[in-house]
């Protein structure tokens, strides 16, 4: 298979800021590979490349894939091969997954393309199907921003919020007050909190049931993270802290105390994704299907295929805001929930078409390089 591969970026304002412990957005940049063969058939993968999530920037997902993609597409000219592939190169995927989910995205999608089947018949996963029911995700802003943000989701008729957690307990009881009286309510930390008292102290002061707690401390505090759960008696929700499949034996002991939020991105692509699903599902962790805020509508096609890959439904979905948040979203359609948070699949033809099953706007991306392999 002869095949060219453009690496680029996808810029775009959102349409409000988005502020939380770890960063404060105003925009996105996606890391855009696209892959075209000899026929003129073209796959195209994202990946949002962020430093306080896997260590990586813009710059060096970039670099990566100038110095790996020629390898990487000559060493995957069938699905089995690539599967063998990442097998292979774990620990180089491991220090660059969004780098190499936008070049695995890209190929999944250009192999499905050609055999003219949607990326879950090539995945062997279900067809999509029903209804997918997406969380509302509220940042770190003013008690006012909060209100409003409350207001729109539950006009909207949203029940299930992810909300992030700011530096004064005093202001956040302010926020939570404001969201409705039964919401389902999880709260993220983005690593907020130096100790696992600081965090208890904090969230009792809110004074509305949690569920769940995401990386209330440093990443990888597991022992601190159970002192959490114990104290408060929810959930602890894995993001940074757990990216790869060896790292499940870390959390074997007691599988009920966590929950694994799986960003297709953060992950290393469609397949790493839909692998730590499996095996976190098999051990009795829980899962969600997280997102990266900015994320287009690419990667909430892909994290799609994710939610097939699990035996049971997710605990919680995230993203699929498309061009609600970005003031220009990558493709057509845009993927976006409606009322109560829900995606109706079966009305969707992306699930029914070849591929990913979604039309690229390829003159919006700002291309940096160009190769043959």
């Amino acid at each position: 298979m002869s095949v060219s591969i453009r690496i680029g970026c996808f810029d775009s304002r959102f349409r409000f800021r988005f502020k939380h412990a770890s960063a404060d957005r105003i925009s996105t940049e996606n890391v855009i590979v696209e892959v075209r063969d000899e026929h003129g058939i073209q796959g195209y993968g994202e990946g949002c490349p962020r430093v306080y999530v896997t260590g990586e920037s813009t710059p060096s997902a970039i670099d990566f894939l100038a110095r790996h993609s020629v390898h990487i597409v000559r060493g995957a000219s069938t699905l089995r091969a690539f599967d063998d592939l990442i097998m292979s190169n774990g620990r180089k995927i491991d220090s660059h997954p969004a780098a190499f989910c936008a070049l695995e995205i890209a190929l999944i999608d250009l192999f499905a393309r050609r055999g003219g089947r949607p990326v879950e018949a090539l995945l062997g996963l279900p067809p999509l199907s029903g209804t997918v029911n997406y969380s509302g995700i509220i940042g770190d802003g003013s008690p006012r921003k909060t209100a409003l943000y409350s207001l729109v989701y539950r006009s909207l008729g949203l029940g299930d919020f992810k909300v992030k957690l700011g530096r004064d307990p005093a202001i956040d009881r302010r926020r939570f007050a404001a969201l409705p009286a039964r919401a389902r309510i999880r709260v993220d930390a983005n690593n907020l909190f130096h100790d696992s008292g600081e965090c208890v102290r904090h969230i009792r002061a809110l004074k509305r049931p949690i569920w769940a707690v995401e990386e209330p401390l440093a990443a990888g505090d597991f022992d601190n993270m159970r002192e959490v759960a114990s104290e408060l008696g929810c959930r602890i929700i894995l993001d940074e802290s757990l990216t790869r499949i060896d790292q499940l034996e870390i959390i074997a002991p007691d599988p009920a105390t966590w929950v694994l939020n799986l960003r297709v991105s953060k992950c290393g692509g469609i397949i790493r994704t839909n692998a730590l699903a499996r095996a976190a599902e098999a051990l009795g962790v829980g899962v969600i299907i997280g997102a990266h805020v900015g994320e287009t509508s690419l990667l909430t096609r892909a994290a799609l295929c994710a939610g097939q890959a699990l035996a049971e439904p997710a605990l919680a979905r995230e993203g699929a805001f498309g061009d609600v948040l970005l003031a220009s979203d990558l493709t057509e359609p845009s993927i976006r929930f409606g009322r109560r948070g829900a995606l109706s699949l079966e009305r969707k033809t992306y699930g029914r078409s070849p591929g990913l099953g979604l039309k690229v706007r390829s003159d919006s991306i700002r291309w940096l390089n160009a190769f043959d392999a």
